[in-house]
């Protein structure tokens, strides 16, 4: 296993200023929540920046990411952000690479947080579900209203300083039943100027099954989706997904090993101090509260990484499950998500729930990749022929 990254997921803030209507959060297994400070205090800060210290010194990490989370973390004032960020780069440069990224709901971005994003060269994630229609039935706040426009009004804010270069912005949308892949795709490039995307399967695990139409119909928007990116946007727009399976073809092709063991490892500090394995897993609701209670000033990264749940995990993204076995494309999917595998009794053994959606994507780009490097190859022959 070689360790690309180690990502923090830093809960800056533990309150929201929106109430999404598919939030995971903010749940009643989560309800422990409210117990605790809705403003991540210094101290655990640089308590975290201890732990980190002593990380890398235990594991080789080349690259320390800290990802501002919440909650809203953008609730947080700048100024201390700020210091922590100072602080973190102080620590820890010497031996990694530090980078920060914040994912925000958009709604609100002080000026102090922009300059702070600038200063940082940080990259920005920003949730947006669609057009104004499809973004504010989801994504309201607790009076119950649309938070688009407000979104809109940040992203003016920010594009300056994205297309300036010192600053990333990626686009992140939760596929819903009435996802539709282009049409997505025209608006956040087109219309709201992202070149970044990142669309998200919804949480669920195989403890109940989808019905096979709204997986062809989910399969069939991402192999449309990725035809009009390759035609339209493919070489100045990242699409996370479909570079992503693309890599993984390619690495399997070039039978590269090394390449196929890398993973980023991640966690989720809370506001009191405690580190838990991170969000993506809150739906394997049994498996994900069984974990080892941590906790930043007390404990090491050795013990977070040597506990049974994060060893499941680890082994779990590295390797497909053996329900995926006779599968061509076993070793570059890695059967998907591995949160959406999970069952109680088989925890995460199982196919994932979208394996018919993904295992058409699959195949679509295959096809695409083939097709290229046969143009390719009939290319060098022209020119074989015409040098000859």
């Amino acid at each position: 296993m070689h360790i690309e990254a180690l990502y923090v997921i830093t809960k800056l803030v533990e309150r929201c200023n929106l109430n999404c209507t598919y939030c995971y959060y903010y749940t009643p297994d989560n309800a422990s929540v409210f117990d605790r400070a809705p403003v991540m205090g210094m101290d655990t800060l640089d308590q975290l920046l201890e732990y980190i210290g002593t990380a890398v010194k235990d594991v080789p990490i080349p690259q320390v990411v800290f990802g501002f989370h919440g909650g809203e973390p953008t609730l947080a004032k700048a100024g201390r952000v700020q210091e922590f960020c100072s602080k973190a780069r102080a620590k820890l440069e010497s031996s990694v690479d530090v980078k920060f990224v914040v994912q925000t709901n958009g709604v609100h971005l002080s000026e102090d947080w922009l300059r702070l994003i600038k200063q940082e060269r940080m990259g920005v994630g920003i949730s947006v579900d669609g057009t104004k229609d499809e973004h504010d039935r989801f994504r309201v706040d607790h009076r119950g209203r649309g938070s688009y426009d407000r979104v809109c009004a940040t992203l003016k804010k920010l594009r300056p300083i994205a297309e300036d270069g010192h600053i990333k912005l990626t686009a992140l949308a939760v596929m819903s039943q009435e996802f539709r892949g282009v049409e997505f795709y025209k608006h956040v490039v087109d219309d709201l100027g992202f070149l970044a995307l990142k669309p998200l399967f919804p949480d669920r695990t195989c403890e109940v099954q989808l019905p096979r139409d709204e997986l062809e119909r989910l399969g069939s928007e991402l192999c449309e989706l990725f035809d009009y990116w390759l035609l339209h946007g493919s070489r100045t727009v990242e699409v996370v997904l479909f570079t992503s399976i693309v890599r993984a073809l390619l690495t399997e092709k070039l039978s590269d090993k090394e390449g196929a063991e890398r993973i980023t490892l991640g966690f989720a500090l809370l506001s009191d101090g405690s580190i838990r394995i991170q969000d993506d897993y809150m739906v394997a609701r049994d498996w994900f509260w069984s974990q080892r209670d941590l906790n930043v000033g007390t404990s090491r990264f050795l013990d977070y990484i040597e506990q049974p749940h994060h060893i499941e995990l680890a082994q779990s993204t590295l390797r497909a499950p053996e329900a995926c076995r006779g599968c061509r494309f076993a070793n570059s999917c890695r059967g998907g998500e591995v949160a959406h595998r999970y069952t109680t009794t088989e925890t995460f053994k199982n196919k994932s729930v979208y394996c018919d959606a993904l295992l058409m994507l699959h195949s679509h780009i295959e096809r695409r990749l083939d097709l290229g490097e046969r143009q390719i190859a009939q290319s060098d022959k022209r020119v074989e022929i015409e040098v000859a």
